[in-house]
Protein backbone atom coordinates (compact mmCIF):
# COMPACT_ATOMS: atom_id res chain seq x y z
CA UNK A 1 0.00 0.00 0.00
CA UNK A 2 1.11 3.85 -0.61
CA UNK A 3 1.30 5.63 2.46
CA UNK A 4 2.20 9.41 3.16
CA UNK A 5 3.36 10.21 6.72
CA UNK A 6 3.73 13.73 7.97
CA UNK A 7 6.12 14.60 10.76
CA UNK A 8 7.87 11.07 9.76
CA UNK A 9 11.12 12.37 11.04
CA UNK A 10 10.08 12.98 15.14
CA UNK A 11 10.30 10.54 17.56
CA UNK A 12 6.86 8.30 16.96
CA UNK A 13 6.91 9.11 13.34
CA UNK A 14 10.46 7.43 13.02
CA UNK A 15 9.04 4.52 14.62
CA UNK A 16 5.96 4.19 12.75
CA UNK A 17 7.97 4.32 9.18
CA UNK A 18 9.90 1.62 10.44
CA UNK A 19 7.02 -0.22 11.29
CA UNK A 20 5.56 0.69 8.22
CA UNK A 21 8.10 -0.53 5.64
CA UNK A 22 8.94 -3.58 7.65
CA UNK A 23 4.96 -4.43 6.79
CA UNK A 24 5.70 -4.21 3.01
CA UNK A 25 4.30 -0.77 2.17
CA UNK A 26 5.72 2.03 0.18
CA UNK A 27 6.16 5.26 2.53
CA UNK A 28 6.73 9.25 1.46
CA UNK A 29 7.54 11.05 4.30
CA UNK A 30 6.35 14.67 4.64
CA UNK A 31 8.41 16.65 7.42
CA UNK A 32 10.21 20.46 8.30
CA UNK A 33 13.24 18.31 8.71
CA UNK A 34 15.07 14.68 7.10
CA UNK A 35 14.77 11.54 8.17
CA UNK A 36 18.04 9.83 8.33
CA UNK A 37 16.58 6.46 7.57
CA UNK A 38 14.08 7.39 4.64
CA UNK A 39 13.58 10.16 1.88
CA UNK A 40 11.76 12.70 3.27
CA UNK A 41 10.03 15.60 1.36
CA UNK A 42 11.19 18.59 3.28
CA UNK A 43 7.54 20.96 3.54
CA UNK A 44 5.68 22.79 5.63
CA UNK A 45 1.87 21.10 6.02
CA UNK A 46 0.40 24.47 5.69
CA UNK A 47 1.56 25.24 2.39
CA UNK A 48 -1.38 24.32 0.61
CA UNK A 49 0.28 24.26 -2.89
CA UNK A 50 2.85 22.09 -1.91
CA UNK A 51 0.52 19.64 -0.09
CA UNK A 52 -1.98 19.34 -3.43
CA UNK A 53 1.31 18.07 -4.70
CA UNK A 54 2.58 16.06 -2.62
CA UNK A 55 -0.34 14.65 -0.71
CA UNK A 56 -0.93 12.57 -3.95
CA UNK A 57 -0.80 9.20 -5.38
CA UNK A 58 -1.50 6.92 -1.76
CA UNK A 59 -4.36 5.05 -0.07
CA UNK A 60 -3.55 6.76 3.07
CA UNK A 61 -2.04 9.24 5.40
CA UNK A 62 -0.45 9.02 8.59
CA UNK A 63 -0.74 12.43 10.26
CA UNK A 64 1.80 13.15 13.06
CA UNK A 65 3.22 16.63 12.42
CA UNK A 66 1.98 18.99 14.90
CA UNK A 67 3.10 21.31 17.74
CA UNK A 68 2.98 19.35 20.68
CA UNK A 69 4.17 21.11 24.27
CA UNK A 70 1.01 22.69 26.32
CA UNK A 71 3.07 24.72 27.92
CA UNK A 72 4.30 26.63 24.86
CA UNK A 73 1.09 26.83 23.80
CA UNK A 74 -0.29 28.76 26.38
CA UNK A 75 2.20 31.49 25.58
CA UNK A 76 1.96 30.84 21.73
CA UNK A 77 -1.45 30.45 21.27
CA UNK A 78 -1.71 31.78 17.57
CA UNK A 79 1.31 29.46 16.57
CA UNK A 80 -0.64 26.20 17.56
CA UNK A 81 -3.72 26.79 16.22
CA UNK A 82 -1.86 27.85 12.81
CA UNK A 83 0.22 25.14 12.73
CA UNK A 84 -2.00 22.20 13.97
CA UNK A 85 -6.05 23.37 12.77
CA UNK A 86 -4.59 25.15 9.86
CA UNK A 87 -2.08 22.29 8.93
CA UNK A 88 -4.53 19.62 9.32
CA UNK A 89 -6.98 21.65 6.95
CA UNK A 90 -4.17 21.94 4.39
CA UNK A 91 -3.97 18.11 4.38
CA UNK A 92 -7.02 16.87 4.60
CA UNK A 93 -8.33 19.30 1.60
CA UNK A 94 -4.90 17.80 -0.46
CA UNK A 95 -6.85 14.40 -0.16
CA UNK A 96 -10.15 16.01 -0.69
CA UNK A 97 -9.27 16.75 -4.36
CA UNK A 98 -6.55 14.07 -4.86
CA UNK A 99 -8.88 11.33 -4.04
CA UNK A 100 -7.76 10.14 -0.85
CA UNK A 101 -9.84 8.79 1.43
CA UNK A 102 -8.13 7.48 4.57
CA UNK A 103 -6.79 9.65 7.54
CA UNK A 104 -5.41 8.47 10.57
CA UNK A 105 -4.04 10.90 13.07
CA UNK A 106 -2.33 11.44 16.41
CA UNK A 107 -4.87 13.11 18.78
CA UNK A 108 -4.33 13.63 22.19
CA UNK A 109 -5.42 12.79 26.34
CA UNK A 110 -5.10 16.98 26.05
CA UNK A 111 -8.74 17.14 24.53
CA UNK A 112 -10.47 15.58 27.77
CA UNK A 113 -9.04 18.84 30.11
CA UNK A 114 -9.36 18.04 33.64
CA UNK A 115 -11.71 14.67 33.24
CA UNK A 116 -14.69 14.47 36.17
CA UNK A 117 -13.89 11.07 36.42
CA UNK A 118 -11.67 8.49 35.95
CA UNK A 119 -10.64 6.29 34.34
CA UNK A 120 -12.05 8.53 31.31
CA UNK A 121 -13.81 6.96 28.28
CA UNK A 122 -14.67 8.43 25.09
CA UNK A 123 -16.94 9.81 25.34
CA UNK A 124 -16.81 11.98 28.35
CA UNK A 125 -16.83 15.25 28.21
CA UNK A 126 -13.91 16.79 26.55
CA UNK A 127 -12.93 20.81 27.72
CA UNK A 128 -9.33 21.33 26.99
CA UNK A 129 -7.79 23.35 29.69
CA UNK A 130 -4.59 24.52 27.41
CA UNK A 131 -4.76 25.86 23.29
CA UNK A 132 -2.31 22.56 22.35
CA UNK A 133 -5.37 20.19 23.51
CA UNK A 134 -8.19 22.84 21.74
CA UNK A 135 -6.21 22.38 18.51
CA UNK A 136 -6.42 18.31 18.65
CA UNK A 137 -9.89 18.59 19.82
CA UNK A 138 -10.51 20.98 16.55
CA UNK A 139 -8.54 18.72 14.19
CA UNK A 140 -10.33 15.49 15.40
CA UNK A 141 -14.18 17.75 14.50
CA UNK A 142 -12.45 18.87 11.11
CA UNK A 143 -11.90 14.91 10.50
CA UNK A 144 -15.45 13.90 11.72
CA UNK A 145 -16.39 16.44 9.03
CA UNK A 146 -14.86 15.37 6.19
CA UNK A 147 -15.55 11.76 7.28
CA UNK A 148 -19.37 12.66 6.95
CA UNK A 149 -18.87 15.45 3.74
CA UNK A 150 -17.06 13.48 1.18
CA UNK A 151 -17.07 9.51 2.72
CA UNK A 152 -13.50 9.74 3.90
CA UNK A 153 -12.59 6.99 6.92
CA UNK A 154 -11.24 8.63 9.94
CA UNK A 155 -9.47 7.41 12.72
CA UNK A 156 -8.09 9.44 15.81
CA UNK A 157 -5.77 7.56 17.90
CA UNK A 158 -5.93 9.35 21.20
CA UNK A 159 -2.77 8.75 23.62
CA UNK A 160 -1.72 9.19 26.76
CA UNK A 161 2.27 10.01 27.96
CA UNK A 162 3.47 8.18 25.00
CA UNK A 163 7.60 7.49 25.80
CA UNK A 164 10.10 5.28 24.70
CA UNK A 165 13.83 5.23 23.10
CA UNK A 166 14.75 8.27 20.28
CA UNK A 167 12.69 10.43 22.40
CA UNK A 168 14.52 13.88 21.87
CA UNK A 169 12.66 17.31 22.51
CA UNK A 170 14.92 20.84 22.44
CA UNK A 171 14.59 22.04 25.12
CA UNK A 172 13.30 18.46 26.76
CA UNK A 173 10.29 19.00 28.78
CA UNK A 174 8.78 15.40 28.35
CA UNK A 175 9.29 13.50 31.57
CA UNK A 176 10.54 10.41 31.33
CA UNK A 177 13.87 11.54 29.03
CA UNK A 178 14.12 14.62 31.13
CA UNK A 179 14.14 12.17 34.24
CA UNK A 180 16.48 9.76 32.70
CA UNK A 181 19.22 12.52 31.89
CA UNK A 182 19.02 13.96 35.54
CA UNK A 183 18.89 11.11 37.02
CA UNK A 184 22.25 10.06 35.03
CA UNK A 185 24.08 13.32 34.94
CA UNK A 186 23.40 13.57 38.85
CA UNK A 187 21.22 16.84 38.01
CA UNK A 188 18.38 18.00 40.43
CA UNK A 189 15.30 16.17 39.47
CA UNK A 190 12.47 18.33 38.94
CA UNK A 191 9.26 17.18 40.43
CA UNK A 192 5.95 19.53 40.64
CA UNK A 193 4.18 19.26 43.33
CA UNK A 194 4.43 15.87 46.07
CA UNK A 195 5.26 13.56 42.89
CA UNK A 196 1.93 11.46 43.68
CA UNK A 197 0.22 12.27 40.38
CA UNK A 198 -0.80 9.52 38.56
CA UNK A 199 -0.32 9.03 34.48
CA UNK A 200 -0.62 6.64 31.93
CA UNK A 201 3.09 5.94 30.31
CA UNK A 202 2.36 3.93 26.96
CA UNK A 203 5.51 2.34 25.22
CA UNK A 204 6.17 3.38 21.70
CA UNK A 205 5.88 -0.01 20.19
CA UNK A 206 1.97 -0.05 21.52
CA UNK A 207 1.61 3.05 19.94
CA UNK A 208 2.95 1.90 16.91
CA UNK A 209 0.89 -1.37 16.33
CA UNK A 210 -2.05 0.60 17.05
CA UNK A 211 -1.19 2.71 13.90
CA UNK A 212 -1.24 -0.36 11.79
CA UNK A 213 -4.12 -2.22 13.17
CA UNK A 214 -6.15 1.54 12.57
CA UNK A 215 -5.26 0.48 9.05
CA UNK A 216 -6.79 -2.55 9.02
CA UNK A 217 -10.07 -1.27 10.82
CA UNK A 218 -10.33 1.29 8.05
CA UNK A 219 -10.45 -1.15 5.32
CA UNK A 220 -13.04 -3.06 7.39
CA UNK A 221 -14.86 -0.42 8.82
CA UNK A 222 -14.68 2.83 5.36
CA UNK A 223 -16.70 6.35 5.56
CA UNK A 224 -16.92 6.17 9.53
CA UNK A 225 -15.30 8.23 12.00
CA UNK A 226 -13.44 5.62 14.96
CA UNK A 227 -11.65 7.51 17.98
CA UNK A 228 -9.94 5.46 20.90
CA UNK A 229 -7.92 6.13 24.20
CA UNK A 230 -4.69 4.48 24.00
CA UNK A 231 -3.98 3.65 27.48
CA UNK A 232 -2.14 0.54 29.63
CA UNK A 233 -5.11 1.22 32.04
CA UNK A 234 -1.87 1.00 34.93
CA UNK A 235 -1.31 4.87 35.89
CA UNK A 236 1.99 5.35 37.81
CA UNK A 237 2.99 8.03 39.99
CA UNK A 238 6.23 10.22 39.20
CA UNK A 239 7.84 9.15 42.02
CA UNK A 240 7.51 5.75 40.94
CA UNK A 241 8.66 6.35 37.61
CA UNK A 242 11.91 8.29 38.96
CA UNK A 243 12.48 5.38 41.64
CA UNK A 244 12.32 2.73 38.44
CA UNK A 245 14.97 5.02 36.79
CA UNK A 246 16.99 5.00 39.64
CA UNK A 247 17.01 1.38 40.05
CA UNK A 248 17.56 0.70 36.54
CA UNK A 249 21.02 2.95 35.91
CA UNK A 250 21.74 2.47 39.70
CA UNK A 251 22.09 6.07 40.95
CA UNK A 252 19.83 7.47 43.65
CA UNK A 253 18.06 11.22 42.06
CA UNK A 254 18.65 14.52 43.79
CA UNK A 255 14.84 15.61 43.51
CA UNK A 256 13.61 19.07 44.27
CA UNK A 257 9.92 19.48 44.66
CA UNK A 258 8.28 22.67 43.30
CA UNK A 259 5.03 23.98 43.50
CA UNK A 260 2.07 22.45 42.01
CA UNK A 261 1.57 23.63 38.55
CA UNK A 262 -1.94 25.13 37.98
CA UNK A 263 -4.21 22.65 35.90
CA UNK A 264 -2.63 19.87 36.23
CA UNK A 265 -4.99 16.64 37.05
CA UNK A 266 -4.00 14.73 39.93
CA UNK A 267 -4.93 11.63 38.14
CA UNK A 268 -4.95 10.98 34.54
CA UNK A 269 -5.67 7.86 33.18
CA UNK A 270 -8.16 6.13 30.25
CA UNK A 271 -10.38 2.74 29.93
CA UNK A 272 -8.74 1.11 26.44
CA UNK A 273 -11.72 -0.81 26.39
CA UNK A 274 -13.15 0.25 22.94
CA UNK A 275 -9.40 -0.20 21.44
CA UNK A 276 -9.61 -3.80 22.96
CA UNK A 277 -13.20 -4.59 21.35
CA UNK A 278 -13.11 -2.72 18.30
CA UNK A 279 -9.42 -2.45 17.25
CA UNK A 280 -8.25 -5.54 19.06
CA UNK A 281 -5.66 -3.25 20.42
CA UNK A 282 -4.44 -3.50 24.00
CA UNK A 283 -0.58 -2.66 25.78
CA UNK A 284 1.44 -5.33 26.23
CA UNK A 285 4.50 -3.69 26.81
CA UNK A 286 4.56 -2.94 31.02
CA UNK A 287 5.87 0.12 32.64
CA UNK A 288 9.21 -2.06 33.99
CA UNK A 289 10.49 -3.04 30.85
CA UNK A 290 9.38 -0.15 28.77
CA UNK A 291 11.68 2.29 31.34
CA UNK A 292 14.59 -0.46 31.15
CA UNK A 293 14.57 -0.62 27.51
CA UNK A 294 14.22 3.66 27.55
CA UNK A 295 17.12 3.48 29.68
CA UNK A 296 19.72 1.68 27.92
CA UNK A 297 18.83 3.31 24.64
CA UNK A 298 19.96 6.74 26.36
CA UNK A 299 22.60 5.48 28.00
CA UNK A 300 24.58 3.29 25.23
CA UNK A 301 23.78 6.55 22.93
CA UNK A 302 25.46 9.05 25.90
CA UNK A 303 28.23 6.71 25.58
CA UNK A 304 28.36 6.41 22.12
CA UNK A 305 28.48 10.55 21.60
CA UNK A 306 31.40 10.67 25.07
CA UNK A 307 33.71 8.40 22.40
Amino acid sequence: MKIIVTGGSGFLGHHLIQALVKAGHEVKNIDLKANPEFPTVIADVRNTDKMLKEISEAQVVFHLASLIEAGESVEKPTRYIDYNVNGTLSILEAMRVNGIKTFIFSSSAAIYGEPKSVPIKEDDRALPINPYGMTKLAMEGLLSSYVKAHGFTGIALRYFNLYGPEEHHEPETHAMPRFIKQIYEGQEVTVWGDGKHLRDYVYVDDIVRAHLLALDLAKKEPQKYHYFNLSTEKPASVLEIVNLIEKTIGKKAKIKHFPERPGDPRVLYASAQKAKEVLGWQAQVSLEEGVRKTVEYFVKDWHKQSN
